[in-house]
């Protein structure tokens, strides 16, 4: 059976699907965190996603704050004269001040000097208040591009050629002589008095990046999760995603209705939310059946490989980790199933795909008792059909999940 483009499928299901119901209308900024982390492998998940989701609707107003506005305003930047006064003991140095230094000779010190120093100061308020936003929108920019976000979206392009600009303003004009501090009401009451367009447009970014990045409100949080949560992710996790939600809804249609020797019947847990669990999501029943789902983590003991790569190379080459782990568990019996998931069109990628399968087979084959042992996933068609008596199998997207899959991974339960 097909369903049609992965990238549809995985819009339409992420994060909504691996979220608890109860969760989409109010999550934490800790939970957010951790469930963004949990599927990407990125601690920082959650701060690319709403960076992207602040700048990606704003990339014109990016680029007009600053290629056109900031330079014209840091070119003529206002500024104040302050006096800086100073005493001086047998000869001085500068301007003096002739009415103090009179004042204090002819008061009988007739060795003392006063001197007045005029120099500009940009630390207006306003001009605060510019600095602090260009340097915020310049970090964004920044890790947004070291994560390789703004590669692979559209309005990636421009968002990088303000990078530059902003870069420039910094380092080269007087917005690098404007102190940086907190910003206050203050600063944003003589922001939106100033006569200059650019105070208004950082006026404007300072409240969307407020808002963006800095709200803890869990209904905002939520939406931002469903509306965004693709953006920063890279193309094979999305994949992946998808791969273990198409997952996860063929389980649950089987187990939905299975019942125990008493009835019971399993509950659906999602939990990537929750700081005590580490699956993805589990079916549990009230007679300790239970199915749990794991995705991009080493949770089964190691096995020859990595022991003898520990052994005899100080565990260089890493553990093994296959993309997602199936564990069943039932009258005290427990077994597994690994699934190896690539991205590609390359016959050749998708053979080194199988391959690793095969690996895992035998890596985790004190887990791997029942039917199927180990299977690769992968975009592009697989030309052969499911084999029943293969231990390591392949499937493409279109057929992502056979029914003989399910049922082999479900058996007994």
């Amino acid at each position: 059976m097909s369903h049609g483009s992965w990238e549809t499928f995985v819009r339409a299901h992420f994060p909504g699907y691996l979220l608890p119901s109860s969760r989409l209308e109010a999550i934490t900024v800790e939970e957010a965190a951790r469930f963004l982390s949990r599927i990407t492998g990125r601690s920082h998940e959650l701060a690319l996603l709403r960076a992207a989701s602040t700048l990606a609707p704003r990339v014109t107003e990016l680029r007009a704050f600053a290629m056109e506005l900031l330079p014209d305003l840091a070119r003529n930047l206002p500024s104040r004269t302050e006096v800086t006064t100073r005493d001086w003991r047998g000869g001085f140095r500068g301007r003096l001040d002739v009415r103090q230094t009179s004042y204090r000779q002819a008061s009988g010190d007739r060795s003392h000097y006063v001197t007045q120093a005029r120099d500009p100061s940009f630390a207006l308020p306003e001009n605060i208040l510019v600095r602090v936003v260009t340097e915020r929108l310049l970090r964004l920019l920044i890790d947004l591009r070291k994560a390789e976000v703004l590669a692979k979206h559209g309005w990636g392009a421009d968002a990088q050629g303000a990078e530059g600009e902003l870069t420039r303003a910094l380092s080269t004009t007087a917005l690098r002589e404007v102190p940086p501090e907190p910003i206050t009401p203050h600063h944003e009451l003589s922001a939106q008095g100033a006569v200059h367009r650019g105070y208004g447009a950082a006026l404007a970014w300072h409240k969307a990046l407020r808002q963006g990045l800095d709200a803890t409100d869990a209904g905002a949080i939520a939406a931002m999760l469903a509306e965004g949560a693709l953006t920063p992710i890279e193309q094979h996790t999305r994949f992946e995603i998808a791969v273990v939600i198409r997952l996860l809804q063929a389980l649950w249609d089987k187990l939905e209705a299975a019942q125990g020797a008493k009835g019971e019947r399993f509950e659906f847990h999602r939990s990537l939310v929750h700081a005590k669990r580490d699956e993805v999501a589990s079916f549990e029943r009230g007679d300790g059946a239970r199915v749990q789902v794991y995705y991009n983590q080493c949770h089964l003991d190691p096995g020859p490989r990595d022991a003898g790569a520990k052994h005899y190379m100080g565990g260089h080459a890493g553990r093994l980790r296959p993309d997602i782990t199936v564990v069943v568990e039932k009258g005290g019996q427990r077994r597994a199933a690994v699934i190896e998931i690539k991205l590609t069109e390359d016959p050749g990628y998708i053979l080194q795909g199988f391959h690793e399968a095969i690996v895992y087979r035998w890596e985790y084959a004190g887990y791997l008792r029942g039917w199927p042992k180990a299977i690769l996933v992968t975009s592009a068609d697989v030309l052969g059909a499911v084999r029943l008596g293969d231990d390591v199998i392949a499937v493409g997207w279109s057929k992502w999940v056979p029914e003989a899959v399910v049922e082999g991974l479900l058996e007994g339960v």
